[in-house]
């Protein structure tokens, strides 16, 4: 690693705390990163919900609440504290993952304090997630699941939503294209501005909102 992807690793990639909320199978973990020189966030929730707030700054924040729930023929719960965000800078994109076999017997909360960047990627495998965004290109996908999505319509440009089974709402888009098959289905509209926006869901509901207060 050269010395300047080290610092930006050491000022983005700061965790500041962790709170036991009551035992080993209960924990809310803290995290603060730094967007000096990140255009781009990438956040990998794996299984779980998601509250995304925007906020102003240049610093995101993470709030991450695990709880460990009771394996097969196991009494005690999960241990879950040991458990923590993966991060990763690589060039101007600021990678946030949960490890798929750390999500065993667990359930996860994220809730994002998060500024606009460039471009902003969120994967969500299994849940839900309620999110709002401003200035940013956007992409968001879940696997089965929902979103309920607000987007600031003075920056977003076309609008794309779509359910693979189930169904995708878009409100609040100028030129609004709705098209249904027999178990999917795919909107489309536009704002008033220039950011390109797609959100997905799998097997769920992807419900789209253009807001002028956002």
């Amino acid at each position: 690693m050269n010395k300047k992807a080290f610092a930006i690793l050491a000022l983005a990639a700061t965790s500041l705390s962790m709170t036991a909320l009551a035992s080993e199978d209960e924990v809310i973990h803290s995290y603060s990163y730094s967007l000096t020189d990140i255009n781009e966030i990438y956040i990998e929730g794996g299984i779980g919900t998601m509250e995304v707030l925007h906020t102003d700054g240049n610093e995101l924040r993470v709030e991450l609440e695990l709880e460990g729930t009771r394996r097969y023929f196991v009494f005690n719960k999960r241990s879950v504290e040991d458990i923590e965000i993966e991060d990763r800078v690589r060039g101007d994109r600021l990678s946030l993952r949960l490890n798929e076999d750390d999500l065993d017997h667990v359930k996860a909360h994220w809730r994002v304090e998060m500024p606009s960047v460039a471009r902003t990627h969120i994967e969500l495998g299994v849940g839900q997630i309620t999110a709002e965004f401003v200035d940013t290109e956007l992409e968001v996908e879940v696997g089965v699941g929902a979103g309920d999505i607000t987007l600031a319509r003075s920056y977003v440009g076309r609008v794309e939503a779509s359910a693979g089974v189930g169904s995708a709402v878009l409100q609040g888009a100028n030129d609004t294209v709705s098209k249904r098959a027999m178990v999917s289905e795919e909107s489309y509209g536009f704002g008033n501005g220039q950011h390109r926006v797609e959100l997905s869901v799998g097997v769920g509901e992807m419900k789209v909102r253009l807001d002028d207060e956002t």
